[in-house]
This record gives structure tokens, sequence and C-alpha cells, in this order.
């Protein structure tokens, strides 16, 4: 993947907000579910954990919270819920606060623990807040939905890559601002990506056709790219005044990358792709930027690889590379949010920004994001809590680097299940592709500008 720019967003969602509540357990009372615990379950899990949600089960009453409550305290204390990758380390401290931050305050964790350590007691229901009225994440409101043609995913080892062509039906120039993919079987669905083409484009089938590494939509215009899902991500609304332009006519194609899950039988598959449109013009206008997967080494192209090959040998638990990138845009962008990406060996990623002119208020090195915690099952993008005038500016010779990080053993707890289920005993050796068992070193970014510009 080289440097991808369009007027879109890859799809994510930022709707959670995080708890700052401090429980009436730490002044020595008992700990009740409906006192102590369902304010952190109202702020923090519930837009998951709700009937029709993304979550396995609703948090909605104490004989759920009861149920559940050895893994809501092993899992919240491991810090595996909620899930949140963008952690502050060591050696990365973002300058600006995350919009909807998930994780839980030192004071959450401990109230939930000391509510179970105390035998889950449920209170007085009088004492709990009002109810709140969750709408699930897996989908968007007041949005327009267009329902791909089905297909089936056949027994077979390999992956496969479909395109599906999407007609909105779009009579003037509109401007989204957002997007929702709805997988329709989410064990074979690896990916899935959202472009947008000229109405005039000829497809090579104007319903469904086989594709590989993008749309396959040859003509003067190149295809934009509109939204993205992958496991883990929620629909995702653009901030206010801030949207993507679609020409009248345009069409969308959608490419999924299928992965079987079983060998026994055919895994049938309808995805729906939603967006929220209007005819209003913003003042701000979206860019997406694909950075990585490089396998050249850096020279006169500005991006490559910068200590490879690439290959992630058998059995090495610490196998690092880095990907990096000079900006070839003219004019400063700002940075709105930003996402990594790997697949089952990846377990860590670093993504920097190093200026060539830095200002007072853009220094030189800017640590984006670091996702220590990697987990393919939670993918999302985070974006950053602040006005976009105070966002991160990208500039013309700015370099950005991307450090990937790779277990390639059985301590690699998804790794581990991917063979296992694979009935492999052993690792092998991983290089750059598109395939699940491949490997990848990408990061993702969002940019806005003046719409005028």
């Amino acid at each position: 993947m080289r440097w991808m720019f369009g007027t879109a967003v890859v799809g994510a969602a930022f709707l959670v907000t995080a708890s700052c509540y401090t429980s009436g357990g730490s002044s020595g009372a008992a700990v009740t579910y409906y006192k102590d615990v369902v304010p952190i379950l109202q702020k923090n899990c519930v837009t998951c954990h709700v009937q029709g949600g993304i979550a396995p089960f609703a948090f909605d009453s104490y004989d759920t919270a009861h149920a559940n409550s050895d893994n809501m305290v092993a899992d919240t204390q491991g810090h595996i819920m909620p899930p949140w990758g963008a952690l502050d380390t060591d050696e990365c401290h973002p300058r600006l606060p995350w919009k909807g931050d998930m994780r839980l305050s030192q004071a959450d964790l401990d109230t939930i623990k000391a509510w179970h350590d105390q035998g889950d007691v449920a209170g007085n229901a009088a004492d709990a807040p009002a109810p709140i009225t969750t709408t699930p994440l897996t989908d968007l409101p007041n949005a327009q939905e267009m329902v791909a043609a089905s297909y089936t995913l056949k027994s077979s080892s390999a992956d496969a890559f479909e395109c599906f062509v999407l007609d909105p039906q779009f009579t003037s120039t509109s401007y989204i601002t957002g997007t929702n993919i709805k997988p329709g079987n989410k064990t074979v669905v690896h990916h899935a990506l959202v472009f947008s083409v000229p109405g005039d484009t000829v497809l090579p089938d104007p319903v469904q056709y086989p594709c590989f590494g993008g749309p396959g939509a040859p003509g003067t215009v190149a295809p934009q790219l509109v939204a993205v899902w992958a496991p883990g991500a929620p629909p995702y609304q653009y901030p206010p005044d801030v949207g993507h332009p679609v020409d009248p006519g345009t069409k969308f194609v959608m490419q999924i990358h299928y992965h079987p899950h079983t060998l026994a039988t055919p895994e049938p598959d309808v995805t729906k792709f939603q967006i929220q449109a209007t005819t209003t013009k913003p003042s701000w206008t979206v860019a997406t930027g694909l950075i990585g997967n490089f396998t050249d080494p850096p020279g006169t192209k500005a991006f490559g690889l910068e200590n490879g090959p690439f290959v992630i040998p058998p059995d090495s638990p610490n196998t690092q590379f880095t990907m990096e990138a000079t900006s070839p845009v003219n004019a400063s962008i700002f940075v709105l949010a930003v996402a990594s990406h790997m697949h089952l060996v990846g377990v860590d990623e670093k993504i920097t920004l190093t200026r060539a002119n830095p200002t007072v208020y853009n220094p030189q090195s800017d640590c984006l994001l670091q996702t220590p915690q990697w987990n393919f099952n939670w993918q999302r993008a985070y974006e950053y809590d602040a006005p976009i005038l105070s966002l991160p500016t990208l500039s013309k010779g700015d370099k950005i680097e991307m450090r990937c990080t790779y277990n390639n053993t059985f301590s690699n707890p998804l790794l581990a299940q991917s063979l296992t289920e694979a009935g492999k005993t052993q690792t092998s050796q991983v290089t750059l592709g598109e395939q699940t068992t491949d490997e990848m070193c990408l990061g993702a970014f969002w940019y806005v500008y003046p719409t005028q510009n």
C-alpha cells in the first residue's frame, strides 16, 4: 500500500464516553450493584453490551451482571475490557486526549473488584441512576442502507476477495457525514473496504465480481476510499461541519475479504452499507491516507521499509520493522484521527510524526498513537478530542514512521488460537501480504482541510 488519498474516512466510531465515576466503596461503605456498578456500566459498557449490540450479552439487569461478574473482573483488571488499544507508554504520550476514551479509571476498576469480592451485592434498586436509551453500535441512526448481493464462501482453504456494486442514487452533490458497514457473517468477513467511483465508470459487472487488491475500476478518476470495516469497528459519525463530498451519479464498490472459518460447510453472507448524508456543504472536507506495507528501502520515492527485507522467522518472539514515508502534501492539513493495522502475528505498533519545520504548537516529534496490546479482533480509529485548529498538523516534508512488532510464537494468544484451529503445531515464516496468515504494517490517517481549498 502506497500513499492513498481520497475525500473519505475509514469507518470507526467514537460514541462511548469515558467514566470519571468514583465509587462509594472508596469510603469503606458496602459496594452494591445498583448504586455503584450501574453508573460504570452505563458510561462504559452498555453501548456494546445492549440487546442487539456487538457484545455477546447485555448488561441490562443485576442477574446478567452477576452471572458474568467473574469475567467482568478478570477482563477489566487485565485491561481487556473495555476494548481500547490506544495506551500511554514510556515512549509514547500523545499530546491530545482521545475522544470517547473508554478506559476505566482506577476508581472504576477498584469498584468493580470490590463489588465482586463482597459477594455481588444487589443493593437497593432505588439507588440506581435513571435508565438510558442506548442505540446498539451495530446501526447508524437515520441512515440510508444499501444491501449487497448475497455471497456464499465455499468450503476452501483459500481466502476470497469479492466486490459488490451499490448505488446510493445521488441526484445532486451530497456530503457523507457518517458510515457503517454491517457484515452479515462476521465469522468469514475478514475486512471490508468501500470505494466511491464516478457513475460512468465501466465496472467488470454491474452487481458483483471477484477482485483483488482494489475495486478493479479503471478510469480517469481514481476510486476514493469511503469506509472500512475490521473486527471491532463500530459505526462512525464525522465531527460537526465535516463531510466527504460525493458527486451526482456516484456508485460505491464494496470489496470484502472473506477468510474461511470452517472447511466443513459453505458460509453465506449478506453485508450492508449505511451512510448518513446531507446536501449542505460543510466547512471542512475529510481525506484519508493509508501508509505502509512497503517492500523496498527508502530512497528516491521518499518512502520505504527501513530494515528489510520483511520476513518474520518462525518461533521468533520479537521481530520489528519500521515503515516510513515523507509527506508529499503541499499545504498543511490537520490530523483528525489515526489507527494502526496488523494481522495475527502483530503485538505492538507505534506511529510517530517527525516535522521538517516544527513550531511551538507542533513540535519536531509527535507520537501520534501506540497500541502496545494490539488485538486483531478489536480494531478502531482513535480521534483526538480537540477543535480542528488545535489538531496536529502534517506538512510537506514531514516524516511518518510506523514501527511494528511481531510475536511469531505460540505465546501470542491470537496466533496460537488461529494455528490450533488450523490443526498446526508449529509456526511458519510470515511475509507481507493480503491473506490473514500474512502480515501488514499500516497506519491509517484521517485528515481535514478547509473545503474551499
